[in-house]
């Protein structure tokens, strides 16, 4: 009985040992990720709703007269927009005309994938473009969630030119869509300094993004923000005799009232304040792209209701205001300097007609004033001023696959305004996939 007693309790003393093994591993696991995250986060100060995408040149703006209509016409729909947000994950892509020669895009890709109970792997991309040449941006996150409440996660950008990669961290308190809060740091071209062998070019600081993000629902109230802000940098290239300096700050949020089902009514603001500056001491061109400051500025307030009209039809009355400025400097010619605005007010009305299970037909028609201003700085050169209702009706197609939880939309486009002159106002193709 001894002998037996004695094996029962070392088998006990071994279960307990490898218990505690056990939870000391987690432990460390957990221990470990604290303290990388919160050292990142609280790194040297001085070592992207949107960050820093290495969009570093200074351009000039070739916005048109009606490309607020045109890019509110192409955007998602308001319920397109609500299922993207409370997916896991998923990809969608619009792009559309802005003209003859320009483009509006928006791309998102959200893709998770579990590697247990606690931890799982995110790849991450946005892009939108319409004022600017945007690369392409993406992020690798690995977040570990030991319970409901917080999670934790270790994130960047990996580069064959590891200059180029971009690592951080985030803490979020509690759990998406609804109910969380979620901040991130993420420490761009992290070892540009020290991996750089193709030139003697370096930052001082060093490009650093922090993101604060998050959503509420309570009772029939839904609300969600993002706030992005990229600390002031300098990248110098001695060879050129060049600096490029930048820092900026981006904005969203959305409030809305849910009083029934796809009844809604809101808003949705966004802004930003973009400020680069490249200058050189060694160019002997007038007019130099290396001699430019700018600061570009945005903001739009969407105020919108949707209400359904029947069993199969669906309404959206809204009114939205868009400006944009390029405050445009040519530091070493004045005569090239200007201020640049667009201003937007419209007023639209979106009508969904289901004609099937996975068929739709959409029709929106936007009516606006806007106003165009190049305010040369130089007395010389005479500003451009352009005053100018604009109208336009979207013609669209929706099909909708359900085995797959996608749709894809094609659109036409018609000028209202000057229908008998130049009746075409361009085509937009959408997709959208979640899971």
């Amino acid at each position: 009985m001894g002998q037996v007693g004695t094996g029962a309790y070392r088998a006990k003393l071994r279960g307990m040992k490898k218990m505690v093994i056990y939870r000391l591993q987690k432990f460390s696991t957990f221990a470990f990720l604290i303290m990388v995250s919160f050292s990142l986060l609280s790194g040297p100060g001085s070592s992207k709703v949107q960050a820093f995408d290495d969009a570093s040149e200074i351009h000039h703006s070739y916005l048109n007269q009606e490309n607020f209509l045109d890019i509110k016409s192409y955007q998602f729909h308001k319920l397109k927009e609500d299922e993207w947000f409370e997916s896991p994950g998923g990809w969608r892509l619009a792009g559309g005309s802005m003209g003859l020669d320009l483009l509006y895009s928006h791309l998102e890709v959200r893709l998770p994938h579990a590697l247990s109970d606690e931890t799982t792997v995110f790849f991450r991309a946005w892009q939108e473009e319409f004022y600017e040449i945007k690369p392409f941006r993406y992020l690798v996150e690995v977040e570990w969630r030991p319970n409901e409440w917080a999670a934790f996660s270790l994130l960047g950008m990996p580069e064959y030119d590891k200059r180029k990669a971009d690592q951080g961290a985030s803490i979020t308190l509690g759990k998406r869509p609804w109910n969380f809060l979620r901040f991130q740091q993420l420490f761009q071209d992290l070892f540009y300094n020290e991996k750089n062998f193709y030139d003697n070019s370096y930052y001082s600081p060093h490009p650093m993004e922090n993101n604060l993000e998050g959503s509420f629902n309570w009772k029939n109230w839904r609300a969600r923000f993002s706030y992005v802000l990229d600390k002031p940098f300098k990248q110098v290239f001695p060879k050129q005799s060049l600096t490029f300096t930048y820092n900026g700050k981006d904005s969203s949020a959305v409030l809305d009232y849910h009083y029934g089902h796809q009844r809604i009514a809101g808003l949705s603001w966004r802004s930003f304040d973009i400020r680069k500056r490249r200058e050189t001491t060694q160019s002997t061109e007038t007019a130099s792209p290396d001699n430019r400051e700018q600061q570009l500025l945005y903001s739009s307030a969407d105020f919108y209701w949707l209400h359904p009209l029947s069993t199969t039809m669906h309404g959206t009355l809204g009114l939205r205001e868009d400006h944009f400025r390029n405050y445009f400097r040519q530091l070493d010619l004045d005569y090239d300097s200007y201020d640049f605005h667009l201003w937007t007010l419209q007023l639209y009305g979106i009508l969904r007609h289901q004609t099937a299970t996975d068929r739709f037909w959409e029709y929106g028609l936007y009516v606006g004033d806007t106003d165009k201003v190049t305010d040369y700085l130089n007395a010389a050169r005479t500003d451009k001023t352009r005053r100018k209702h604009e109208a336009k009706l979207r013609v669209s197609k929706e099909f909708r696959y359900l085995s797959n939880n996608s749709a894809l939309m094609l659109t036409t486009s018609w000028n209202i305004d000057d229908f008998f002159n130049d009746f075409w106002d361009g085509g937009n193709i959408s997709y959208q996939r979640t899971f």
